[in-house]
């Protein structure tokens, strides 16, 4: 049943009860136990961005004629941006509402770049690694280009430049890399990609989504970073999260690109309309004045120096974090990734995803991933002064997940049970399994023991089935 739109109002006092409330189970991310959800500047800083924030809550930057004062935030938001990133002075840009929007707006100005220059163009495809970020798959999906994933090997991931180069044709409108790729914090090799799309007269897009707002400022504090961005001839556009190591208002992002001519391909213009002229510069209609001016104080407040501390600080915690972890017999972190973004995974026995388990119990929330069976971490600057809370929660964990006891046999005999089961058992049987996964992922009450849910999804990797059960799952994380 649904719930009544209320019939009358409730106090302020009951409503802030009640959202004070609402939070008792939501993870303490102002104790750095969050990994990638929140990146949190501290409390000095947040009290600006608050201020920030509500001096524009109301405004709409849907028209920048009517508040000057947003466009002029915006345009030197994205400004300072294209400074980071080595940009000619041609070069524009636009803040987007986050990632996924900011890959957006690059894939349509791609495919309507490809399809001015070739008016016969009928099949368009993308060509990148299997590491990329889903959001241009879905992109892929909405704009109907076929997507070419590059194989890519070892744990650490690295796409294969032999398979990248034979996927590109005359149809393929953009070739991507990342810097890094998410799942564990590694670099592509984007000098190598840059050269390739330059040899093949093709867009190439930087993914810089997570690492943007961080990697130059490693660089400026002489950190040995890969060059990444408009250095790399090849490059035509880059995004960047604000709302990551900008850490700006949730909803913030930017994509930049070597052209003034190539942003013009991401606007959408109607100009028949009996209510006027319609022009949009992104996806998005109105946007929030709020997560604009946000963005423009927390550069404006930090500046380099500010910017470059906290680099400095969430590098040292990071390194910190993976020295402890391969220092654990039975764990290894992936590789050797370059900056604050890993993950790790068993060498031993034990099973990472208990692991991962045991230490949401203790109030840690981790990414599970499943190539190979790892926790990820994306370590900021909110998690610093935890570090080593974390690296003892982790040791502790670590050592009772490896003591022989009933509990930890029944969570392990249930983990193959769970996996063999994905080989033998009917499909509606399998489902009816994961929908108990899902009940208990969904109360708060019960303790989330993801183990046996990424075991299945792990052994139904690449079906249909495996889909099918992620669309349940997501329909019930958002059905009350």
């Amino acid at each position: 049943m649904h719930i009544p739109f209320p019939t009358e109002g409730s106090s302020q006092e009951e409503i802030k009860k009640q959202l004070a409330d609402f939070k008792d189970n939501d993870a303490n991310w102002k104790r750095g136990r969050t990994f990638s959800l929140v990146f949190y500047p501290g409390e000095e800083v947040a009290q600006l961005l608050f201020q920030s924030y509500e001096n524009f809550f109301f405004e709409n930057a849907l028209n920048p004629s009517v508040f000057q004062s947003l466009k002029r935030m915006e345009s030197e938001v994205i400004s300072m941006t294209c400074s980071l990133l080595n940009a000619p002075e041609n070069a524009a840009g636009s803040m987007t509402s986050g990632g996924t929007e900011s890959i957006m707006c690059a894939m349509k100005a791609a495919k309507k770049y490809a399809k001015d220059i070739n008016k016969d163009l009928k099949k368009p495809n993308i060509v990148i690694p299997r590491t990329t970020h889903p959001a241009f798959l879905k992109a892929a999906y909405y704009f109907e280009i076929e997507v070419r994933l590059v194989t890519c090997t070892g744990f650490e991931l690295i796409p294969d430049m032999a398979d990248f180069r034979s996927k590109i044709d005359e149809n393929t409108i953009m070739i991507v890399g990342s810097a890094p790729a998410y799942p564990h914090g590694y670099i592509d090799p984007l000098k190598e990609i840059s050269e390739l799309a330059l040899e093949k007269n093709v867009w190439l897009h930087v993914d810089a989504c997570v690492g943007g707002y961080i990697l130059p400022f490693l660089e400026q504090i002489g950190e040995n970073v890969p060059v990444f961005d408009f250095r790399l001839a090849g490059v035509r556009s880059i995004s960047l999260d604000i709302h990551k190591y900008g850490y700006g208002a949730k909803g913030s992002s930017a994509i930049v690109y070597r052209d003034r001519e190539f942003r013009k391909k991401q606007y959408y213009v109607y100009t028949e309309w009996p209510g006027g002229l319609y022009a949009s510069p992104s996806f998005s209609g109105s946007r929030s004045g709020g997560v604009i001016a946000v963005a423009w104080s927390i550069m404006k407040h930090l500046g380099l120096p500010g910017y470059q501390k906290m680099a400095r600080e969430t590098q040292d915690a990071a390194k910190k974090i993976q020295v402890a972890i391969n220092s654990i017999e039975g764990l290894a972190v992936i590789g050797q990734p370059f900056g604050p973004i890993f993950s790790f995974r068993s060498t031993g026995k034990l099973d990472i995803y208990q692991l991962g388990d045991e230490l949401t119990d203790q109030g840690w929330h981790l990414d599970r991933q499943m190539e190979p069976p790892s926790l990820h971490l994306t370590v900021s600057h909110g998690n610093v002064a935890f570090a080593d809370e974390f690296i003892k929660d982790l040791i502790a964990s670590f050592e009772k997940l490896s003591a022989f006891s009933l509990s930890n046999v029944g969570a392990t005999i249930q983990q193959k049970v769970v996996s063999k089961a994905a080989v033998i058992l009917p499909e509606s049987w399998l489902k009816a399994m994961f929908k108990s996964s899902i009940d208990k992922i969904n109360d708060p009450k019960v303790s989330t023991k993801t183990a046996p849910l990424y075991g299945l999804m792990g052994e139904l990797s690449g079906s249909g089935t495996l889909e099918d059960m992620v669309l349940d799952l997501l329909d019930a994380m958002h059905t009350k």
